[in-house]
């Protein structure tokens, strides 16, 4: 079916953070639409009917597999949730998923997809998989269905240090999960010994803009300014830090090129007003936020509808955030090292 390629206009007309042209708009084709949008927007993405990624499968109920799926070219490729049930299970990005439990899924809707991976919390489900560098002998990995948290404690030393490895950034999960945290850990490491309270935000995400900033306001004094949003309608919107409780202890952030959106403008925040040390590699400068477009055919049109600004006002002229510890990639994934820097004393550093 052919892309709504007037629908598909209008939308970017009234809803890009920057318009096209109407030249630009006017040259979008059905057979190049992907290069033409990413002319205009290189964040944009267009997605037929039924290929639409969805996170439902993680965090629906919040008990699934822990992964996401991806309709292809007639195959069904998984994006595993670091640390969910597929990630446990060995289940790697951009494996081909062949059957759930014997059974095809070739033809099958993601509605019955859903409907064959969805299953009470600790049964197992059985996954034929082909990796993309596989010989072609697809392997079977059983999943446990498990309760989706967008983080979780990770050892991280010899002697039971560890660290809360956030894994995505999720509309009212993402801060009373780390709340929720902080009081099961209780009178612990970051009490003791004058220990920092470690955020592992290497491999996190999400695009939920807001609640990184309200998660950024837990440690920072009530009335600080967080960043500001714009929209297309060039207007700024200003966020502050609200009334409430404050985290005082010691922070520590690790960072990479994976850290994004929400949790790059999470450790933007706090950057800025020196609440907390960051430990890690340059992280990418995607100060952007994406929005999912349903069309009247069920396709998915994304595309940039905001931008954030630090708490100076100024834009990221610079890109990224550059880590007060820099480290290569192959120390960027020990977290005995990680832990190691992280716990030096700043004339050390």
């Amino acid at each position: 079916m052919a892309p709504p390629l007037d629908e598909i206009r209008q939308i970017m007309r009234e809803r890009a953070l920057y318009p096209p042209s109407e030249p630009a708009l006017r040259s979008l084709s059905s057979a190049t639409l992907a290069q033409d949008l990413r002319a205009v927007d290189p964040l944009a993405q267009y997605f037929p009917a039924g290929t639409w990624p969805s996170s439902m499968l993680s965090c629906n109920g919040q008990v699934g597999v822990g992964m996401d799926v991806v309709f292809q070219d007639g195959q069904v490729l998984l994006s595993p949730y670091r640390g969910g049930g597929a990630d446990l299970a060995g289940v790697r990005e951009g494996m081909q998923l062949l059957q759930v439990d014997g059974m095809p899924v070739v033809g099958l809707s993601p509605r019955g997809l859903v409907s064959l991976l969805q299953g009470e919390e600790g049964s197992v489900v059985t996954l034929s998989l082909l990796s993309p560098d596989a010989d072609g002998a697809p392997r079977v990995h059983p999943v446990t269905r498990q309760s989706f948290q967008p983080l979780e404690q990770v050892p991280a030393g010899p002697t039971g240090e560890s660290v809360l490895q956030i894994r995505d950034f999720i509309g009212g999960l993402t801060r009373p999960a780390l709340l929720a945290a902080l009081e099961q850990m209780g009178e612990d490491q970051t009490q003791a010994g004058n220990m920092p309270l470690i955020l592992d935000l290497r491999h996190a995400g999400g695009a939920d803009l807001f609640e990184a900033l309200d998660l950024a306001g837990l440690f920072l004094p009530t009335g600080a300014v967080l960043g500001c949003m714009q929209g297309p309608d060039g207007h700024p919107t200003i966020f502050h830090a609200p009334p409430g409780g404050r985290l005082d202890i010691p922070l520590v952030l690790w960072v990479g090129p994976e850290t994004v959106n929400g949790a790059e403008v999470f450790a933007g925040a706090l950057r800025h007003h020196g609440r907390a040390r960051i430990v890690g590699s340059c992280t990418p400068g995607q100060w952007s936020c994406q929005s999912d477009i349903r069309l009247s055919d069920s396709s998915v049109l994304r595309l940039t509808s905001r931008m954030v600004r630090p708490p100076d006002g100024e834009g990221f002229a610079s890109g990224g955030i550059r880590p007060d510890v820099v480290v290569n990639r192959e120390t960027l994934e020990d977290l005995s090292q990680l832990l190691a820097l992280s716990m030096l004393p700043q004339e050390a550093r």
